[in-house]
């Protein structure tokens, strides 16, 4: 049994309490029902309530103090899941600058071939890009 379901558990049992409590201070002649001159048969068995009912306000404040740090833990998660919102909100911007810019880059001329072709050529008939070699004549 996990931490949450034991901290319902005695939840539970404390509304129970808490209302029979209520109705018995609404209607008192109700203790009067319960015959409060009965012997116990076994005390040998609440002998062992005392250490029992110590763990369990033991317990209880074991698992208040787990809940305070469960509580802790979520909201700290929280945080850092708004962080994390935020930061991949920044990302998807730079991406979107990124696919403009990359975008702006490839629509326009560069002067190499686009079209298939093998090189492109100036006015002179000199290939565009090509290394000429010669002698130059002064």
């Amino acid at each position: 049994m996990d931490a949450v379901t034991a901290l319902v558990i005695v939840a539970h049992r404390r509304l129970r309490l808490r209302r029979l409590l209520v109705a018995i201070e609404r209607n008192p002649q109700l203790l009067e029902a319960i015959d409060m001159n009965r012997t116990i048969g076994r005390p040998i068995q609440l002998a062992g309530f005392a250490g029992r009912l110590s763990r369990a306000e033991k317990l209880e404040t074991e698992l208040a103090v787990t809940g305070e740090r469960y509580d802790t833990v979520l909201a700290d998660i929280d945080d850092q899941h708004a962080a994390l919102k935020t930061h991949v909100g920044s990302l998807e911007a730079t991406r979107s600058a990124l696919d403009q810019v990359i975008s702006r880059m490839t629509a326009g001329s560069n002067g190499g071939p686009n079209d298939g072709s093998e090189s492109s050529s100036d006015s002179s008939g000199a290939a565009v890009g090509q290394v000429i070699e010669g002698k130059a004549e002064l």
